[in-house]
């Protein structure tokens, strides 16, 4: 019997995934891969430029929802971390009395506040808030984007409707633009702000002179 030949594997190529923990950049806005010669045909062309934006939608979707995983986890975490902690340090002095742990309370507290600091400071929490709110909004758009080029599409041919469906797909790019900014302009306040805060925090208040003397004289500032 003579020997078969394997069987042939068609191998699909895979798209490259991130690691869900790397938040990474988005790239910049490619450009349309339409050249003038293609507008001879208009929905042709108008087609690619759909692909185009929806691709840049789904980009930012994806972006999103990756930050989103690992925001939710740590989150979770660090959240779990500070209520364990907590009530371990508020129980331990009714378990140990006497000892060297029985200032272990104190310890487990301050681990707890430790946790939550972290939380605020690095906009862990507040960060996965901003992701939800950004993918809600991105899929109403692209969903909307859909509804409306079917609409179109279902039109009689018009004169205008070539500018008719530019316009469709400018302002689902416009949008997508105008989400990820607002996006970006929260981050950066709420990092402005936790800045400040730690700033204000680790630093003494000088309101008066006796302040400054008082402060002085017990070493916590240096003269």
């Amino acid at each position: 019997m003579p020997d078969l030949p394997p069987p042939e594997h068609h191998h699909h190529p895979t798209p490259r995934r991130r690691r869900s923990w790397t938040r990474g950049d988005l790239p910049p806005l490619p450009r349309p891969a339409t050249s003038p010669d293609q507008w001879a045909d208009p929905p042709q062309a108008l087609e690619e430029l759909r692909v185009w934006a929806e691709h840049r939608a789904l980009e930012h979707l994806d972006w999103y929802t990756r930050d989103k995983k690992f925001r939710r986890v740590a989150s979770r975490f660090l959240r779990a971390a500070a209520v364990l902690l907590a009530v371990a340090g508020g129980a331990s002095p009714l378990v140990l009395h006497e000892g060297p742990g029985a200032n272990l309370g104190y310890v487990l507290l301050a681990m707890a506040a430790g946790c939550v600091a972290f939380d605020h400071f690095f906009g862990i929490s507040s960060g996965w808030m901003r992701d939800i709110a950004a993918l809600t909004t991105l899929r109403g758009r692209l969903t909307r984007f859909h509804l409306d080029w079917a609409a179109w599409q279902s039109t009689p041919a018009e004169p205008d409707r070539t500018t008719k469906g530019l316009a469709l797909i400018d302002g689902l790019v416009t949008d997508i633009v105008r989400i990820s900014e607002a996006e970006t302009a929260q981050w950066i306040a709420e990092f402005n702000s936790s800045i400040a805060s730690l700033r204000q925090q680790s630093t003494p208040a000088v309101t008066s002179t006796s302040d400054l003397m008082t402060w002085s004289h017990k070493g916590e500032l240096s003269p």
